[in-house]
């Protein structure tokens, strides 16, 4: 429940929507973040829940800027569920208009694709590129030149897409369920993919779409030949996982001990580990004998017979790293399940490809 301040300036927002007073909802908004930025969770849910209800009265610049401080809120704990479905709007139009600005653009002009930039001169420039003076045609007659009015759209969409990235990818590391649901929306996935190569500025968003969650992963440690089913979920690339599973494999296999500062970083401590750099405890492979990534993502170990197969030697080479996890807000999970049997790790291990 809002107090009778907090609510009359929600009032005084969708005033300044109905309006159409971007000057004034833009304040408005600037105060309400001030009064409430430190605010506790029932007050958070029930201010977020009001700011929601702007989304669909908004053009999709003031709609951005409200997704920012609206997953500002999330990120300082509020409840994410209300902005999942406006944001992902949002987050679609923009990235839609994006992937058509690229083209439109490279249709009419041979420059490179311009930095994208809230500010009105550079989305007014972009839009003039995409018109061109007096309707002329693009580049070799080949373009055909866009309205004032679409190109401006067009441009916006290129420069706000940052904005609505930045909430969504907030929501995404909060909750494994908003990461299933939005990586089973079809919308969403073709409008990044559209976006991926041209925005690399927005990278997070593919690669938490793909983040496992609940996902079964079977572990061989080659030098001791035994082998462990594990679930993992919420963990943002292999460096992270590599800590993870020194870790939970303490007491299971030979190891030097992970600092508890490192294990912290990789869970949900100070993302930079006191004590400095995390020091690997394992190379990582896959079924056939290729060397994951230190960068590269969990989802992308392939799949043996339907399982995700992971194969861990000695290091060959001392490897660190400075950063525990990658997404700050996204809490992982990594449980061992069982330690198999002698005669099944025997099996997994006759149909992994043979060590280097």
């Amino acid at each position: 429940m809002l107090d009778h301040v907090l609510d009359q300036r929600c009032d005084d927002l969708y005033r300044a929507a109905e309006a159409e007073d971007a000057p004034r909802f833009l304040a408005t908004l600037q105060d309400l973040w001030e009064r409430t930025e430190e605010s506790d969770a029932p007050i958070a849910n029930a201010l977020l829940v009001r700011l929601c209800g702007l989304f669909d009265r908004l053009p999709p610049g003031l709609g951005a800027r409200l997704s920012v401080m609206s997953g500002a809120m999330v990120e300082n704990g509020a409840d994410p569920a209300p902005l999942v479905d406006p944001v992902v709007a949002g987050l679609c139009d923009a990235l839609e208009h994006s992937a058509e600005f690229a083209r439109a653009w490279r249709a009419v002009t041979d420059r490179r694709l311009p930095e994208p930039g809230p500010e009105d001169r550079v989305v007014l420039g972009a839009a003039r590129v995409l018109s061109g003076p007096f309707g002329l045609p693009g580049r070799f007659g080949l373009g055909r030149r866009l309205p004032f009015a679409r190109a401006l759209d067009l441009a916006a969409g290129w420069a706000i897409a940052e904005d609505w990235s930045a909430a969504a990818t907030t929501v995404l590391q909060r909750s494994a369920a908003i990461r299933t649901d939005l990586s089973r929306r079809p919308r969403l996935a073709a409008a990044v993919a559209a976006t991926e190569e041209d925005r690399p500025d927005l990278w997070c968003l593919p690669r938490l779409l793909a983040v496992l969650d609940d996902e079964p992963l079977i572990v061989l440690h080659r030098p001791t030949g035994r082998a462990y089913a594990m679930t993992i979920g919420g963990i943002g690339d292999n460096f992270q996982l590599a800590t993870l599973l020194a870790h939970v494999l303490n007491g299971h296999v030979p190891l030097t001990v992970p600092h508890p500062s490192w294990v912290a970083a990789a869970t949900d401590g100070p993302v930079e580990p006191e004590t400095g750099p995390i020091v690997a405890r394992f190379d990582l492979r896959d079924a056939t004998g290729e060397s994951l990534p230190p960068a590269g993502r969990p989802a992308a170990i392939p799949l043996l017979d339907g399982h995700r197969v992971l194969v861990l030697d000695e290091p060959s080479h001392r490897h660190t790293w400075n950063i525990g996890r990658t997404y700050p807000m996204m809490r992982p999970s990594i449980t061992l399940d069982r330690v198999l049997p002698e005669e099944e790790a025997r099996m997994w291990s006759s149909r992994v490809a043979p060590g280097p």
